[in-house]
């Protein structure tokens, strides 16, 4: 590359807005960052980095850590951030309340304090969860305004962190919010979230709960990545500067029934072709009832994993298909290529 090529790169990325990632190696943060660094300036926050991120600017720090985190931030001064960090749902006992909340909730609000006080014109994205909406009070397809009823510490913890953020822009301090409530996320080399609904332990048999017809709401990775990017290029596009504060329900095009998971599972190359198991959704009732009894500090989540076998859990994201988003893929394209 000549001088002159090698000055034209330079005041180019001068001009390339600044994306803060946190998370950026985990399972959203890494695609969002691999997507992002042919268009943005990358800068990541993540304490746990196993392998070398390429072209990112990073901190290491924990994102609890408010006095570093926040002297990264005042540094770099990003445009954008993209808040992927987070504790997602874990084995019942092993994660507290006050752990989900110091690191779901209290460092959301620190972060975004953060980005006002180093940009005021910060664009801040959170990844929250359908979770938020809980297991009552679901009928239907479950739209943005629904109200919410979360059943665990995660999702309390992903709620009050949208209040916080909520009550930033009443404020008038965030002027720029998207907050993503996601379905379930899948990739074809991780689909953890869709095997419990279809799978036994170890992954031996497929479980078909009942007649199979339930419906899930999920969203494939990149349809997410994809989803991010279209949201930053239609803020960038637009003549004004006006502040907004949106809610997605970010899903697939179409929700998925389980058998329709477990016949796609079986004919791919991704999954095992085992044998189908019907079970009684009576068993399943009876099971999380004694299982409620035993651990009563957790009897609420407990029964709503019967609700999340034996009912469907359809969200509506005509909010999100509105933008005029197109999903380029599905559960068939991703797992068969169909």
């Amino acid at each position: 590359m000549d001088e002159g090529s090698r000055r034209n790169k330079r005041k180019m990325n001068q001009y390339r807005k600044k994306v803060l990632i946190t998370g950026v190696s985990g399972f959203i943060g890494r695609a969002l960052c691999e997507k992002f660094l042919k268009i943005y300036s990358i800068i990541g926050i993540d304490n746990n980095i196993t392998d070398e991120i390429q072209n990112v600017t990073l901190d290491f720090s924990d994102i609890t850590d408010y006095e570093n985190t926040s002297k990264f931030i005042n540094i770099q001064k990003p445009d954008i951030i993209v808040h992927c960090a987070g504790i997602a749902h874990q084995k019942i006992g092993s994660i507290d309340f006050d752990q989900y909340f110091s690191v779901n909730s209290n460092a959301t609000e620190s972060l975004a304090k953060a980005a006002i006080k180093a940009n005021p014109d910060a664009h801040f994205i959170f990844l929250s969860s359908i979770s938020v909406y809980g297991e009552d009070n679901i009928k239907g397809s479950v739209p943005e305004d629904n109200v919410c009823i979360p059943s665990s510490d995660y999702a309390l913890s992903k709620l009050d962190a949208e209040k916080r953020l909520v009550k930033l822009y009443d404020s008038g301090l965030l002027k720029k919010i998207d907050i993503l409530r996601l379905a379930p996320v899948y990739d074809s080399e991780w689909s953890l979230n869709l095997d419990r609904r279809v799978f036994a332990p170890k992954k031996i048999a497929y479980l078909k709960f009942g007649s199979g017809e339930q419906k899930m709401s999920a969203v494939f990775r990149q349809n997410l990545v994809d989803f991010i990017e279209y949201r930053l290029d239609q803020e960038k596009d637009k003549a004004t500067d006006s502040a907004f504060c949106n809610i997605f329900n970010v899903c697939d095009k179409e929700p998925y029934k389980f058998k329709e998971i477990i016949t796609v599972f079986k004919e791919s190359d991704y999954q095992p072709n085992r044998m189908v198991l019907n079970v009684s959704l009576a068993f399943v009732w009876t099971a999380t009832r004694l299982a409620g009894l035993v651990f009563r500090n957790k009897r609420q989540w407990l029964h709503s994993c019967y609700d999340k076998l034996a009912c469907s859990l359809v969200f509506d994201n005509k909010r999100m298909l509105g933008t005029g988003f197109k999903h380029r893929y599905s559960l068939k394209s991703v797992f068969l290529g169909k």
